[in-house]
């Protein structure tokens, strides 16, 4: 029974990744989120095969059956990683019980972290965090920490997040960090709370000097990684991707990072 809800959740998680690529890839585009999948490169509509989460990238070797333009791997990675978070998830917050709290809690996890997916992929393509996408995760943040409940720092967690962000984009003009990011501290620190909130943006920020360090050597060592371009500590790096993972790594492993390095 437990391997069957696995492949279930993995699934079903895959399948609702699907929507949120055509959400992120049409939020503000003046598209609908309604109306057929299609190629964007030759508007050919996609039929129900060409449409199947991860295997129909693998089937079509990753172009389009069509005009065999190159698919992005961003559609089966987005799939298969809201599979993984519809199924750690679960593991994380199911204590044993099928209740109805569990439901509504799990649910309210589960559209959060969707919300969260849309914001990265649109925050790499764009960078920039979509306001209504990360107040409505406020909001629903907030209700699951009531609904939690905490001791005063669970509640704290959110706003001195949000302080903290909120002081790095002022005093830096907006050069060092986005206001948008303060929002999304905001979110996950009503979500996971003081010790989970507080591990995530350390893990974000652990997570960013690495791939930024990556990224400059190989940008030096093998510039056409780079498309030519010369990647420096001032080149911008979207930083919502990290703190999402960040948030992500911190409720599945149950991180208390402060903790263990302050004692």
């Amino acid at each position: 029974m437990g391997s069957m809800l696995d492949v279930f959740l993995f699934v079903f998680g895959a399948i609702i990744g699907s929507f949120l690529n055509v959400t992120a890839l049409r939020w503000n585009s003046g598209l609908g989120l309604g109306g057929r999948s299609f190629c964007p490169t030759c508007n050919k509509n996609l039929s129900w095969w060409e449409l199947l989460p991860i295997l129909s990238f693998i089937g079509l070797r990753g172009r389009c059956h069509k005009c065999k333009s190159k698919i992005s791997w961003r559609y089966p990675i987005v799939e298969f990683v809201t599979g993984l978070v519809f199924l750690t998830v679960f593991k994380v917050l199911f204590s044993g019980d099928f209740n109805l709290l569990f439901l509504i809690i799990y649910t309210l996890f589960i559209f959060v972290g969707s919300i969260f997916i849309v914001i990265t992929v649109y925050d790499l393509r764009h960078k920039i965090i979509p306001n209504n996408l990360v107040y409505v995760s406020i909001v629903l943040s907030l209700i699951i920490r009531v609904i939690l409940g905490g001791g005063v720092l669970d509640y704290l967690a959110g706003p001195i997040l949000f302080i903290f962000f909120g002081l790095i984009w002022l005093l830096s003009k907006g050069r060092a960090m986005g206001f948008g990011d303060a929002k999304l501290a905001l979110a996950i620190g009503f979500l996971l709370g003081g010790a989970m909130g507080f591990s995530a943006i350390v893990l974000a920020f652990w997570l960013g000097a690495l791939l930024g360090l990556i990224l400059i050597g190989f940008s030096r060592l093998i510039p056409l990684l780079s498309g030519g371009k010369n990647i420096t500590m001032k080149t911008e790096i979207p930083f919502a991707p990290f703190m999402v993972i960040g948030a992500w790594l911190s409720l599945v492993f149950q991180l208390d990072i402060l903790n263990v390095l302050l004692f």
